[in-house]
This record gives structure tokens, C-alpha cells and sequence, in this order.
């Protein structure tokens, strides 16, 4: 009965130090918010037209095994900046702001952040403070290292692109000096130089084929080239031809007044006197159009010739004119050819130099259009560094408090009960547990 007395009181006893704790005991309320990191990586591909390609690859931020970004993300989150950021948020003194709470579940990539205060409100203002001043950290990283980046980029680009206007400068000034713009005006100069051969020899066969007529028609007319444009001097001149009719009608009525009447009758001397006049106004037609010596080479029966003989006449002279006219295309083509010739000569080694520098531009050009273009896929990946974070669960307003919990405070009432329960039983049993010890020793 005794000890049934001290059990009761024991447990009362317990009972009101639970209760103290539990009324007098501040209370505490919890919020948070749970994070997740999408961990696939990211890739660009441009293509440069003529010049290549410029690729850009961004691993997953959870390949590599000796990096966490949840680890990373975490010491943020308990940064000293971080904390000073909340505290101004919430407009309290630094040193009341404590460390967020942050679990990381294993196998996952979830960030479970939770904060503690003495009112509902007050922690979920203390947990949406916490998420905007990560969040705000994060952009703030991510502009910084942007910064960073676009510093050594433009450092970077700018030796590229010196490197391309020394190269411009170079093709420039080795254009200026041997007037070859690109390595296609060589390719043509060598083709105009094949194209001029090929004329030329053409030009040389019909020639040729020209000079044969020639040849053949001055054997049929027995006369030379010289002789048959002489010839066709005087057939063409109205005013030799004239004289030539009037001297033919004149010596032929002499013949006719010499039959008749004899050689002194005054009518044939006065045919003789007209005809002496006529000749000399030949001779002097004659030596004025092709010269004295030619003409009185001539024999008169060329420019007094029928009509066919004239056909043939004026043929050799068409075939003269012919072949001065393609003399002078095949000498034409001949100094064209070997002019083109000299210049490709000369131009040989400076258009493979040129096209060496060419290829030197085209490599400075292309290196410095793919960074330029990795440059610009990079900047659209601002996640590299720092993964993307996305709010699973946002902050919410607690609706139980999360200290003292009305749970644990009745699991150890009912553990304190049971000790001492088992205590008192202890001392009730101690005397005939002794006495047995004492019997057995």
C-alpha cells in the first residue's frame, strides 16, 4: 500500500513537470520550402557557312561525383550573406536569424529548407525571405560570372580578330603590289592563255586556207597580188575607164578612116591627133592612180579585160585583202598570247603565295567566327555553373506548432511513468533479492 502511494504521487509528479513544459514552454512554428534541381545538361550546334561549325556542350550538373550542386546550394544557403540579406528582409537584428534547417534526400535531387520562429506568420516570412534572397544570391552569381566570362571573352576575341586584320592587311597590300586580286583571276589568265592558243591556231589555218587562194588565183591570172589591186585600181576609177572607151572608139575608127582613105588623108590624121591625146590622158590617169613604173609594166589587156577576167581580178584582190586581214588577227593573237603568257609567268609565284594567305585569313576568319559563335551559344546557357532551381513546395503558413509536440511530450510522460515504475519496483524486491545472494553464498 505504501509503495502503491508513492507510485501515484511519482506519476502526478511527472505528470504536472509535463504540463509545466509543455504551457510554459514557448512555442515555435516551422515553415519551408523544397527545392529540385533538373539535372539534364544542354547542347548548341552553328553552322558557319564556308567556314565550320561552332558546338557547345554543357554537362549535367550531377556527372561528375566529386561536385554536388545540392552541396553547393546548401553551404549558400548558410552563407553569412545570405543571412544578413534575410535579415534585412524581415527588418531584424542579424544574430536572430539563424541557419535554415536543410535536408538533402539521398538518391534524389531535392532540397528540403525549413525555418523556425515564434509566430506563423513570422516563419513563413522567414522561409519566403530565405527562397527570394537565394534566388536573388543566384542571379547575382550568375550576372557575375557572365561578367567574368564576357571580360576573357573579349580579351580572347580581340587577338582573334587582330589576327584576321593582320591578315586582310597582308592580302591587301600584296594585291596593291602585284595587281592579282584573288587566285580565280590567275585561273583565268592561265585559261585566257589556252583560249588565245586555240584562236591562234585557228586564226593561222585560215590564213593559210586564205593564201592558198591567193596562190592559186594569181597562177590562174598570171599576175601578182601587187599587180591585181593595181589592176582593180584602174577598173574601179570611172575616169581611167572613160579614157580607156574613149581611146577604144578612137583607135578603132582610125582603122576604119585608114581603109578607107589611106594613112595621110586629114581625117586620119586628125584621128591619130585625137588618139595621141587620149593615150597621153591615160598614161597620166594610169600613173596618177597606181604609179609610172607599175603602169607601164602593165599589160593593157588586164585593165581593159572582160568581165570575167575582172571577176577573177577582183576575187584575188578580196583574197588579199583577206589575208592582211587575217595577218594581222594572227599577229594580233600572237602578242596577246605572249603577253598573257609573260604575265602568267610572272604571277606564277605570287598567286601561291596569295593563296597561301588567303588560307591564312580563311583560318583566322573561321576561328574567329566559331568563338564568336560558341560565345554566343554559351551566353544562353547561364545555368552552367549555377543549375536551375525550381520551388516544389513554397512556403506556407504553419498551422500547429512545431515545439513543444503534444506527441513527444506524452511519449515521455508515459517513459518517465514506466522508469519509475520499474524504480520503485527495484527498491520493493531489493531485500528478498539480497537475502537469496547472501543464502546462496
Amino acid at each position: 500500500m505504501r509503495y502503491g502511494m508513492v507510485l501515484l504521487i511519482g506519476w502526478i509528479a511527472i505528470a504536472l513537470l509535463a504540463a509545466a513544459f509543455f504551457f510554459l514552454t514557448p512555442k515555435t512554428y516551422s515553415s519551408g520550402f523544397t527545392l529540385i534541381l533538373p539535372g539534364a545538361g544542354s547542347g548548341a550546334s552553328v553552322n558557319l557557312d564556308s567556314l565550320g561549325q561552332a558546338t557547345s556542350n554543357t554537362s549535367s550538373p550531377f556527372g561528375s561525383h566529386s561536385l554536388s550542386p545540392t552541396e553547393n546550394y546548401k553551404k549558400l544557403l548558410q552563407s553569412y550573406r545570405l543571412r544578413g540579406n534575410v535579415a534585412t528582409a524581415v527588418d531584424q537584428p542579424m544574430a536572430e536569424v539563424s541557419p535554415p534547417g536543410i535536408k538533402l534526400a539521398n538518391q534524389t535531387k531535392l532540397m528540403y529548407v525549413s525555418v523556425t520562429a515564434a509566430s506563423p506568420e513570422l516563419a513563413k516570412n522567414l522561409a519566403d525571405a530565405w527562397l527570394a534572397s537565394f534566388e536573388q544570391e543566384l542571379s547575382a552569381l550568375r550576372r557575375e560570372e557572365q561578367t567574368l566570362r564576357d571580360m576573357a571573352y573579349r580579351e580572347t576575341l580581340a587577338g582573334f580578330e587582330q589576327s584576321v586584320r593582320e591578315a586582310q592587311s597582308k592580302i591587301i597590300a600584296f594585291q596593291s603590289e602585284y595587281n592579282l586580286i584573288s587566285v580565280d583571276q590567275f585561273r583565268e589568265l592561265v585559261g585566257q592563255t589556252e583560249t588565245l592558243r586555240i584562236e591562234l591556231d585557228r586564226a593561222q589555218a585560215e590564213l593559210e586556207v586564205a593564201e592558198s587562194e591567193v596562190y592559186r588565183l594569181s597562177e590562174i591570172l598570171g599576175i601578182s597580188e601587187e599587180q591585181a589591186v593595181d589592176i582593180l585600181t584602174l577598173l574601179s576609177d570611172n575616169a581611167f575607164q572613160s579614157i580607156l572607151v574613149s581611146h577604144s572608139e578612137a583607135t578603132a575608127t582610125r582603122s576604119e578612116l585608114r581603109d578607107m582613105f589611106g594613112p595621110n588623108h586629114p581625117d586620119v590624121l586628125a584621128a591619130n591627133k585625137q588618139l595621141s591625146g587620149l593615150s597621153a590622158g591615160m598614161l597620166d590617169r594610169g600613173r596618177l592612180l597606181i604609179g609610172f613604173e607599175a603602169f607601164a609594166k602593165m599589160d593593157r589587156g588586164y585593165y581593159a579585160s572582160t568581165n570575167e577576167r575582172s571577176e577573177l581580178i577582183a576575187r584575188l584582190v578580196e583574197a588579199v585583202v583577206n589575208v592582211a586581214g587575217l595577218q594581222k588577227r594572227r599577229d594580233t593573237m600572237r602578242d596577246q598570247l605572249t603577253s598573257t603568257q609573260t604575265r602568267v609567268e610572272a604571277l606564277a609565284a605570287p598567286a601561291t603565295e596569295l593563296d597561301s594567305l588567303m588560307r591564312d585569313h580563311q583560318v583566322a576568319e573561321t576561328v574567329f567566327a566559331s568563338a564568336l559563335a560558341r560565345i554566343d551559344t554559351n551566353r544562353t546557357d547561364v545555368f552552367a555553373s549555377y543549375p536551375l532551381t525550381q520551388t516544389v513546395e513554397a512556403p506556407a503558413l504553419p498551422q500547429a506548432p512545431a515545439s513543444p509536440s503534444k506527441k513527444f511530450i506524452a511519449l515521455g510522460t508515459i517513459a518517465g511513468m514506466l522508469f519509475y515504475a520499474i524504480g520503485l519496483a527495484l527498491l520493493w524486491i531489493r531485500l528478498p533479492v539480497i537475502r537469496a545472494l547472501l543464502k546462496t553464498i
